[in-house]
């Protein structure tokens, strides 16, 4: 409460000195336990490689993640509850859901899948409120305009993005679109792609071969009129304003601003498989197939990169980023099995990894409002939800080995010039299950045994039926800011409201022991002197621990 802030604000007050802190001084807090590892499961019990993660914004909500899979069923966690994690899973789709987007401040989101259709889902009811109808291939894509509740835009293998608006009137039943970007990026070479399948069996459900370049990978709205796409091999990012009628203009779409590939690849063939916004939606973060995650102002005329994050693999569409909630820190998946975290104000720091995955690490999400929670998913067919713990050592000893699935390390760079730079491996040949469907071409820049999106082979992880984790987690507000506001003095809740809104899942496992809270101040204090060292140079002496030098030196 109001003495914790005190005591904060009179050690900040007593001394201040700049000094250089290690990015690894916080983020080695960073642990999965096996509670909070998740099996992605299809219709008929088999695990399948989820997709699409993404947290709610809605009040009541807020600790709620969802996530897709393969086989199009939709999965809501509820992160804050160790007893009843999974709080419901439905069909959305008779095939993948490749991405999925809330309803600004709604308990709505709408799945994209590779039924070339989106739909709109209540997560209360679990009803079905519209569907939205227009691609011809699969959706890759989804996203809503900011504070927006009834527009929002896809993106699909078609090469074209349609722009969707919930307050038009249904024809046949479905929605249609009000806005299409078509071609939007095309190359000058790019043929039609051959109509495919509606089901390949052990494949990514209609996942975009390379040989159709036309693929819209990611659509994401930097405001109300302003959209940023990319797409898989024309190497260009793109903002378009959506105030103009695109539809009329089908065969050479001018968009608002351009910002082509920055990088030193000499390949044809460079797309984009990620795009993230920080919270002020000024710089953008793209993750490129060439192993680089670019950052560009979308403020500025300018339209070279201001940042260049690297160190991670991408061999696949399927790499998605995340920012922090505090804009301090970018979280990537990667083809090398890891989670990987930049500071962004500092790219040329080695990055910390989370490592514990098996197979390639796709999309991240971490939470708005909490930035000691990140969630992950991969090929290796789970998802895990990783937490920000202040002792190593004493999560170590009150969890145990056998608990721990996942930890934290820095990444080790070569630390002399003459040592060649880290290249994308090649990629073990994935099990095809139907006779005669060709692999995809290899990703830009990637070795030629590289491969790009296809079927997880990975067989269903071993779980121990140890239940008995005891990790040692509080309550935490989204930044350190909040943390020393009078209004972060709120009492530790019997109930997640989440909880008392989404209806329990009865496929839940329960875990026996309950969140544990010996010291909170102590504990949040520690915490709190590391990231403000961490991301101001601010030094806090002082306090309830005797020595921050030597609880920080991870």
């Amino acid at each position: 409460g109001m003495l914790f802030r005190s005591v904060v604000d009179r050690g900040v007050g007593r001394r201040r000195s700049p000094v250089q802190v290690p990015l690894s001084s916080l983020l080695e807090g960073y642990r999965c336990v096996r509670h909070d590892e998740h099996i992605s499961y299809g219709n008929l019990g088999d695990s399948v490689p989820p997709f699409g993660l993404a947290f709610s914004s809605a009040r009541d909500l807020q600790n709620i993640l969802a996530a897709a899979n393969e086989e199009g069923i939709v999965r809501l966690y509820n992160t804050e509850s160790r007893e009843y994690p999974l709080l419901k899973a439905w069909l959305a789709h008779e095939n993948a859901v490749f991405d999925i987007a809330w309803m600004p401040g709604e308990p709505q989101l709408v799945t994209a899948a590779g039924d070339q259709m989106a739909r709109l889902w209540d997560v209360k009811s679990g009803e079905l409120l519209g569907s939205f109808k227009g691609h011809l291939y699969s959706l890759k894509s989804v996203a809503f305009a900011p504070e927006e509740k009834a527009v929002f835009s896809t993106g699909a293998r078609d090469g074209n993005i349609m722009i969707w608006d919930m307050r038009c009137s249904k024809k046949d039943g479905f929605y249609r679109q009000v806005n299409q970007i078509s071609g939007a990026h095309n190359k000058a070479e790019t043929n039609p792609p051959s109509k495919t399948k509606k089901r390949r069996g052990g494949m990514r459900g209609m996942a975009p071969s390379v040989d159709s370049q036309q693929s819209v990978t990611v659509v994401l709205f930097r405001d109300q009129h302003t959209l940023i796409s990319s797409g898989a091999v024309d190497g260009v990012i793109k903002m378009w304003d959506l105030r103009k009628n695109y539809t009329a203009h089908r065969h050479d779409p001018v968009p608002l601003q351009t910002f082509p590939y920055p990088g030193s690849c000499t390949r044809t063939r460079l797309g984009y498989s990620g795009l993230a916004l920080d919270s002020a939606r000024a710089n953008v973060m793209c993750n490129c197939t060439d192993d680089s995650i670019y950052m560009f102002s979308v403020c500025r005329i300018k339209t070279t990169p201001v940042a260049v994050f690297s160190g991670h693999q991408n061999s696949s569409f399927y790499v998605k980023s995340s920012v922090s909630p505090d804009d301090q820190f970018l979280a990537s998946g990667s083809s090398d099995n890891h989670t990987y975290i930049w500071k962004i104000s500092n790219p040329e720091l080695p990055p910390m990894t989370l490592q514990g995955h098996s197979e390639e690490v796709t999309s991240v999400a971490w939470c708005p409002t909490d930035f000691t929670k990140i969630a992950s998913c991969s090929d290796d067919h789970t998802v895990r939800i990783w937490r920000l713990h202040r002792e190593n050592d004493e999560v170590q000893s009150s969890l145990g080995e056998a608990n721990l699935v996942g930890h934290a390390r820095p990444k080790i760079l070569p630390s002399k010039p003459s040592i060649p730079a880290e290249t994308t491996p090649a990629k073990p040949q994935r099990r095809v299950r139907l006779g005669g469907i060709a692999s995809p071409q290899p990703a830009a820049c990637a070795p030629s045994g590289a491969t790009l999106p296809l079927s997880s082979s990975t067989t269903t992880p071993n779980r121990s039926q140890d239940s008995k984790t005891a990790a040692v987690r509080h309550r935490t507000p989204p930044t350190i800011k909040q943390w020393l506001s009078p209004s972060s003095r709120t009492s530790e809740q019997a109930g997640s409201p989440a909880h008392r809104v989404l209806s329990q899942s009865p496929q839940s496992s329960a875990s026996s022991t309950p969140p544990q809270n010996d010291g909170p101040n102590a504990e949040k204090y520690g915490i709190i002197c590391d990231w403000l060292t961490l991301v101001s140079g601010i030094k806090v002496v002082g306090g309830p621990r005797s020595s921050l030098a030597s609880s920080s030196s991870c």
